[in-house]
């Protein structure tokens, strides 16, 4: 089993300063999320994301890379992209949040041809004052337009720091411990919130525990995790872990990638998403 072998990046403040989101922080995401995806669609897709990335914002091109790095170097594609949120989650302190939703893509050369469909997933940040900014960006492609009619929910978290030792990290490991000692149903049953979403490419998105333990997606396989940042809010109720798994019989050669986002739930750290991305078959 591998934990963490690539460097960790903890970005933590103290608790005991934190602010308090405004109430409709979480609505205020899920209006900074649709005027993303009007511009995408308004412009095109490269304009959009170039406007509305942090400058360290990442995303997943064959491994994790600085998105305006990477797009600086690219022209608009040939394509429609289009978004919408269905549920955001933003910490008690207003600094970090969750979007995400379904996508869809239609190409322009060829705009008979039927749609691509999927899910994205993106953690916002911003700073006091300041507008959201895309920090984090994953998704998954499935056939079908699930969830494309679903009403948006939106929640500020109340802000009650974890009663249990340990930050995220702790969490991880704990989590990835159990997986393998038990199994990732057992570990997911375990630390999954009861609002759990499991995203995997190629299967539409598990919402609820429940939906999530029974998913076709969900294996048995013990995988290997490597975890290249984790971040969490000022107000320690909120945040994300992300980087590669891989198999444990090769545990250098990933896979895919993978983020976790994680919420303070009924005083333990518990598993708002997880969602996978493989690596692009040749």
């Amino acid at each position: 089993m591998r934990y963490a072998s690539t460097p960790l990046a903890l970005l933590l403040a103290a608790c005991a300063t934190s602010p308090s989101a405004p109430p409709d922080a979480a609505a205020s995401l899920a209006a900074a999320e649709t005027e993303f995806a009007a511009r995408s669609v308004r412009e095109d897709m490269r304009a959009a994301f170039l406007a509305n990335f942090a400058d360290d914002g990442v995303f997943v091109r064959d491994g994790w890379v600085v998105a305006k790095t990477d797009l600086a170097k690219r022209s608009a594609p040939a394509i429609v992209l289009d978004w919408r949120p269905v549920f955001t989650e933003v910490a008690r302190s207003g600094d970090l949040g969750l979007s995400t939703g379904p996508w869809k893509i239609t190409s322009k050369s060829k705009p008979e041809q039927p749609p691509s469909f999927g899910q994205f997933v993106s953690i916002w940040r911003r700073d006091p004052g300041g507008p959201w900014k895309v920090a984090v960006d994953i998704g998954i492609a499935h056939p079908g337009a699930a969830l494309w009619d679903q009403a948006l929910a939106t929640m500020v978290l109340p802000g009650r720091a974890a009663l249990t030792r340990g930050g995220i990290e702790t969490a991880e490991l704990e989590f990835v411990t159990d997986a393998h000692q038990k199994g990732l149903p057992a570990a997911y049953a375990a630390y999954g919130s009861e609002r759990f979403r499991f995203y995997r490419d190629g299967f539409e998105p598990a919402v609820g525990k429940a939906n999530a333990i029974a998913s076709p997606a969900m294996t048995g396989e013990k995988l290997a995790w490597s975890i290249d940042q984790i971040e969490m809010s000022q107000s320690r109720d909120f945040g994300y872990s992300r980087g590669s798994y891989a198999a444990v019989a090769t545990p250098k050669t990933p896979l895919g990638y993978f983020m976790r986002v994680w919420h303070v739930e009924d005083g333990r750290w518990r598993i708002a998403l997880d969602v996978a991305n493989p690596v692009a078959k040749p």
